[in-house]
């Protein structure tokens, strides 16, 4: 048994010598000189969640250090420059009528409005700049001028310094005046001092007379609801209600 092991040793110790010479010869070149290999180490590529991180968050902060410098600008509706033009008419019974939402003067755009009564329009056309809120008066050869020549604006400018500042009530006391006049004659359910009473910014003009406007309101489930429009004149010689069924301003005569 030990010659087969030796011999079995023996065998193996040739094969492996011939395999050696055998992966020599393979190594020379075709002129017989050695050929040198070179293995690279192989490299497990690793992740670097951390530095895509922070990279991701200088991103998102460069973002918005962009968003907060940069302003949108702001136009203001059309719905909104009729009412800017209200409060500067101060009157109701005047007709605003959009004529063009983009109207170019200089590097500015403007809204157009003609604004008319029951009879005929009022000239010039009225433009408000749809940023600014600027009010300007347009004429037809394309120039513009301040809003105070506009024909209304007059109007209204004096009668305001026409009336003497002693006879000049203020608003509180239009309310007062109000408050003494019964609900049926006001139309409303429950005396007025029970509502919520907002005063307009403006004064409106009704029958040759500058007034306070007064909107009552009543509150239900978080709505407020109109109850009624009430005017009193500045010096508080007269009193008006705006009938919605006639479209028109009624004089509501105090009880002595």
């Amino acid at each position: 048994m030990r010659k087969k092991y030796a011999i079995v040793l023996i065998c193996c110790l040739l094969i492996g010598s011939m395999s050696l010479s055998a992966c020599r010869k393979k190594n020379n070149d075709t002129d017989g000189n050695p050929v040198v290999v070179t293995i690279e180490p192989t490299v497990t590529p690793t992740e670097s969640i951390d530095e895509t991180t922070d990279n991701s968050d200088d991103k998102d902060s460069d973002s918005d250090e962009i968003t907060a410098t940069v302003t949108p600008t702001q136009f203001i509706s059309d719905s909104d420059a009729i009412k800017l033009i209200q409060n500067k008419i101060g009157e109701r019974g005047y007709y605003i009528e959009l004529l063009d939402d983009h109207l170019n003067v200089g590097d500015d755009t403007y809204y157009t409005f003609q604004i008319s009564d029951s009879t005929t329009n009022i000239e010039p056309v009225v433009i408000v700049n749809n940023v600014t809120g600027e009010i300007l008066c347009y004429y037809t050869d394309g120039t513009t001028a301040p809003f105070s020549e506009f024909p209304l604006f007059t109007k209204i400018d004096e009668t305001i310094t026409s009336s003497s500042e002693e006879n000049i009530i203020k608003k509180d006391d239009a309310l007062e005046m109000l408050s003494k006049v019964p609900k049926e004659t006001l139309g409303l359910p429950a005396p007025i001092n029970e509502y919520t009473v907002i005063y307009d910014d403006w004064t409106t003009f009704i029958n040759g007379i500058d007034c306070y406007g007064i909107n009552v309101y009543s509150k239900s489930e978080d709505k407020m609801i109109n109850m009624g429009l009430f005017y009193v004149a500045v010096d508080g010689s007269k009193m008006f209600m705006f009938d919605v069924m006639e479209d028109d301003f009624v004089e509501i005569k105090a009880e002595k």
